[in-house]
């Protein structure tokens, strides 16, 4: 026989080739992933050494008595550090409303009998009760019964006049406009005139642009920086709206 051309063997040994090529790949790929999971198991293993020795030494640390006693001396220590910051709080939270050495403040407050510049016409009120609102007589009823002029209707039972009910001795109510009926007493005064006297500068800003008795007991019954602690949860849930001049008690965590 002949030997086959040139040109018929050089095609032949290009197939040959090419059939090849694609399976050199196949075998790189393979590799380089046995070689990844390979690297993840031992990682793995590493890992998993790593918390097995940790624990084994944790275990054998909390069998000696020094080391109880260290944990339990922390312990101690944290328990006394956060105690102390907490009474600190306390302290300084009293504190804004002592006297501060500075010129008596100039108040606008004017305090006069009903508060109320037209009496017969037009009344402000606490507008924001869902319940219960509190017009500038002192007078509180519930929302339905107050009339077009804003005034509480005197003639319905729901109506009181300067009444504390769900308000505490310290001044302290649960309710807003509890809060705001029990500071328009007449007798209370003497406390706010007191307050205002002995406020702190950071309440300045609060209580200067506050004209009359009515305005300043919705200023003073709102809810403010006294009446939370940590910055986040109320001295006391309920009773946390204040007429008088401390804040709320504050209550155990």
């Amino acid at each position: 026989m002949h030997p086959p051309p040139k040109r018929a063997r050089a095609v032949a040994e290009g197939e040959i080739k090419i059939q090849r090529e694609p399976e050199a790949g196949a075998a790189s790929a393979t590799r380089g992933k046995n070689q990844q999971f390979q690297s993840r198991a031992v990682s793995i293993k590493v890992y998993m050494g790593m918390v097995q020795f940790v624990s084994m030494v944790w275990r054998r640390l909390l069998r000696k008595r020094w080391v109880l006693g260290i944990v339990f001396g922390l312990s101690l220590i944290y328990f006394l550090t956060s105690t102390f910051k907490q009474e600190e709080r306390t302290v300084r939270d009293r504190n804004l409303l002592q006297v501060q050495e500075h010129e008596p403040i100039m108040w606008k407050v004017q305090f006069s009998l009903g508060n109320s510049s037209q009496r017969s016409n037009q009344c402000r009120n606490s507008v924001q009760g869902k319940l219960f609102i509190t017009d500038e007589l002192g007078y509180i009823c519930e929302r339905n019964d107050v009339l077009v002029n804003g005034c509480c209707n005197v003639n319905v039972p729901s109506a009181k006049l300067y009444s504390c009910d769900s308000c505490l001795p310290n001044g302290c109510c649960s309710v807003y406009e509890y809060c705001v009926s029990c500071c328009l007493q007449p007798n209370k005064q003497l406390l706010l005139e007191r307050f205002l006297n002995r406020a702190a500068i950071a309440f300045q800003n609060l209580f200067m642009a506050v004209e009359d008795h009515f305005e300043l007991c919705l200023a003073k019954c709102r809810t403010s920086s006294q009446s939370v602690q940590h910055e986040n949860t109320y001295r006391d849930p309920i009773a946390k709206y204040c007429y008088g001049e401390y804040p709320p008690e504050l209550l155990p965590i």
